[in-house]
């Protein structure tokens, strides 16, 4: 859960970015006003998340998996609202994740061969895909924990897909010039 709350705290910068670059009025303002709505709406499905988070930990805290109201001799009724149980919420968490990751991937930066979306930011939302990638594959182990593989085994395919987006938008400096060679030198050292 942390990790989801940091992904969404670190893509703030990008969301700036984007505004910045909305003010022009060009194709290149028009796609960061698309881009920036994407990325907000993202941002929804993860707090989305966070939230059903919140209240599986805390039911659990509470020792309260689901309720039903009873009548006076204990059978249930299930005419009044009933509260999900934890396993619910976790699947609904891990579905809001799921859609801001495909969200992220496709709307906010969509794969283009002619004018692709990098980030504004790269490091920045780095980092944050990387935490969202943490957040996912922790999600993923509580979820194989309840016993419910096959979620989890999707979302270890939605960490690779962050893992393929955070390559494709946040290109990485470039290590063969004169410094890359050097570094790999020096990494070479006491071994």
């Amino acid at each position: 859960m942390t990790a989801l709350l940091a992904a969404y705290d670190q893509l703030g910068d990008e969301a700036l970015a984007l505004l910045a670059a909305e003010k022009q009025d060009t194709s290149e303002g028009r796609r960061a006003r698309k881009a920036r709505t994407a990325l907000r709406e993202a941002a929804d499905m993860l707090l989305t998340a966070v939230q059903a988070l919140f209240t599986v930990h805390g039911s659990a805290g509470l020792g309260v998996d689901g309720a039903v109201s009873h009548s006076a001799d204990g059978t249930p009724v299930t005419l009044l609202p009933m509260l999900s149980t934890r396993q619910t919420l976790l699947l609904d968490a891990w579905e809001s994740v799921q859609d801001a990751v495909d969200h992220l991937d496709t709307k906010s930066f969509p794969a283009a061969k002619k004018n692709p979306a990098p980030a504004r930011e790269p490091a920045r939302t780095s980092a944050a895909l990387l935490r969202l990638r943490d957040g996912v594959l922790a999600l993923g182990r509580e979820l194989d924990a309840r016993g419910l593989g096959d979620d989890a085994a999707e979302c270890r395919d939605s960490a690779q897909q962050l893992e393929r987006l955070e390559a494709r938008v946040c290109p990485q400096p470039d290590r063969t010039g004169p410094v890359g060679v050097a570094v790999g030198v020096l990494q070479g050292v006491g071994r």
